[in-house]
């Protein structure tokens, strides 16, 4: 068996200048069909970190290996979904969600193969009836839902999502989360999630791992099952440690519901 793991980060740092570093010496593994939370407040540097394992930007030292061999540059088998949907209003929500398939010309897929990945995709988030339809017309989490089909219509082996959710509405909000834990049972991907949310940390991630001032300050196993959305009581020790670290390395107000601002 291939222990493997999927993502591996080796002493990776990335700064603008010598004395403002935006992330330094950062290690850690995601393995396959592993849901790890990258948590911290605005401006610790978790969406810079992610965009660099997107192979969206460089870093000036360290390593990023993906199933073992070194990520210079964006992988096919690496998706992307961030906070805004940024989907291309002159395109309907089929085309838009075919459209990470077109950009890769050297697979030489037919147009036959596109439909079907992608009426399989739109399948996947419930949105197979609205294929036609223009994102104008589409709610907020209509919309994240077609970037999450764009996301996973190339079958990728993990996702990176920036704070995905963050400007749902907390209904939307929660449905989008538990979509996405029913995606990755059935299709086994590994998932990073950046957030600035704890409850949507403990909700989601199997590691939850705290970001502070462009460093890993600390880590959390949770093994609480899925689904857990009825039992994060379960978790109120594990959510108190991680407020209090946070009020240590984030130096900002944390509001009760664990939000930071």
């Amino acid at each position: 068996m291939n222990n493997l793991p999927l993502l591996q980060i080796k002493n990776l740092s990335k700064s603008y200048q010598a004395n403002q570093p935006v992330f330094a010496n950062i290690n850690f593994d995601v393995h396959a069909h592993e849901i790890v939370c990258l948590l911290g407040a605005s401006g610790c540097g978790k969406s810079s970190l992610l965009k660099a394992l997107a192979g969206l930007h460089g870093v000036n030292s360290g390593e990023i290996l993906f199933k073992g061999k070194p990520l210079t540059k964006p992988d096919a088998s690496i998706s992307v979904v961030f906070q805004d949907p940024c989907l291309l209003p002159w395109l309907n929500v089929q085309q838009n969600a075919a459209f990470a398939l077109t950009l890769h010309s050297e697979t030489k897929i037919s147009q036959a193969e596109i439909k079907a990945k992608t009426d399989t995709a739109l399948q996947w988030v419930g949105l197979q009836h609205a294929a036609n339809v223009y994102p104008e017309q589409l709610s907020g989490g209509m919309a994240q839902r077609v970037a999450l089909a764009r996301a996973l219509v190339k079958s990728p082996d993990i996702l990176l999502m920036d704070e995905p959710f963050s400007a749902l509405d907390a209904i939307t909000r929660f449905n989008m989360q538990q979509l996405l834990l029913k995606l990755i049972d059935h299709r086994r991907h590994a998932v990073l999630l950046v957030t600035h949310d704890i409850d949507e940390a403990l909700m989601l991630g199997d590691r939850i791992m705290l970001m502070g001032s462009g460093h890993i300050v600390r880590e959390w196993q949770i093994t609480l099952p899925q689904p857990r959305a009825k039992h994060l009581h379960e978790l109120i020790e594990t959510r108190m440690a991680i407020l209090e670290e946070l009020s240590e390395v984030a130096g900002e107000h944390l509001l009760p519901s664990g939000v930071i601002t």
